[in-house]
């Protein structure tokens, strides 16, 4: 299949869902619980990781960083 200008790859896919968990971890009217950002950025970086995508070592640098409480930015290819 030949990409399209409005085909995403997985690899942006993944990022848009990490940046949407991190807004969510961030957003002061509607945030998420911790534990529930790292059960989501886990779960992430492990689809990244099977299809040995670069995003996959990104993800586990954000997820340590939830774990630790310490501030997370947005995911960036």
């Amino acid at each position: 299949m030949k990409p399209t200008t409005l085909s995403l790859t997985t690899d942006i896919v993944i990022r848009n869902e990490a940046n949407r968990v991190i807004n969510a971890l961030n957003h002061s009217s509607y945030p998420i619980e911790p534990i529930v950002a790292e059960s989501v950025i886990e779960s992430l970086q492990t689809v990244a990781e099977a299809l040995e995508l670069s995003i996959a070592k990104t993800l586990h640098v954000r997820l340590i960083a939830i774990r630790n409480n310490i501030h997370v930015n947005q995911v960036v290819i």
